[in-house]
């Protein structure tokens, strides 16, 4: 009895450090989870598994080795939330594959590993889109999901500056430059660092401040 008491307790400090670790990062859905957390996760259900059975193991190095997986999991994601290089290498970013009703071949051609036309076929009639002629613009999410809007007044929006931060990757789909963003912000007289969230949509620039105000660009005449 001793020896399955000593199981219990291993499986039930494990669950409880999992456990907290998902609910402190608001990550406890699968559809929330970034592919570290999937991987973290993959490692500390090993170190779990690896170590609950055995008595070779002390105590102490168990939850010490369990709360090494979740800073390196934590810093990881700060790291990715923070650089966005990182962040396309951890876990991607858009593919645009249709605009302005054409494909992109380059992207396409380019990532052909990551994008499967069937799929993406598949997922277009899902959404009661009959034909690749309706649509006007499409993307491949990180997570693979396919976004397609039939109209241009719906093309989904583009984070172009984050936490003060322009991020030049995404500029380019929207046929914009660092110095556009810019000069967007000093028209308004908006400081970089004010900056919470700066999107691109329907033609023109908004920018969510810090404070929580909304300031728009006014579209060009």
């Amino acid at each position: 009895m001793e020896y399955y008491g000593y199981v219990l307790l291993k499986f039930i400090i494990g669950f409880v450090i999992i456990i907290t670790h998902m609910n402190i990062s608001g990550k406890t859905q699968l559809s929330q989870m970034t592919p570290i957390d999937f991987i973290g996760n993959f490692v500390l259900g090993g170190i779990i598994g690896g170590v609950i059975y055995s008595d070779s193991v002390p105590l102490y190095q168990y939850i010490s080795v369990l709360l090494i997986g979740v800073v390196l999991i934590s810093l990881l994601n700060f790291i990715s939330k923070n650089l966005a290089a990182f962040r396309i290498f951890t876990i991607g970013e858009p593919i645009p594959i249709i605009k302005n009703g054409k494909f992109l071949m380059d992207n396409i051609l380019q990532r052909k590993g990551k994008i499967d036309i069937l799929n993406v076929a598949s997922q277009m009639h899902l959404q009661g889109i009959h034909s690749f002629q309706e649509i006007y613009y499409a993307q491949i999410e990180p997570n693979g999901q396919l976004t397609a809007v039939c109209g241009r007044s719906r093309i989904p929006s583009v984070i172009v500056v984050k936490n003060g931060n322009i991020i030049a990757n995404e500029l380019s789909a929207v046929d914009l430059t660092e110095d556009d963003v810019q000069k967007a912000l000093a028209d308004l007289n908006i400081k970089p660092e004010d900056v919470f969230i700066g999107e691109f949509w329907d033609g023109g620039l908004s920018f969510v401040l810090n404070s929580g105000e909304v300031v728009k660009q006014q579209p060009a005449d």
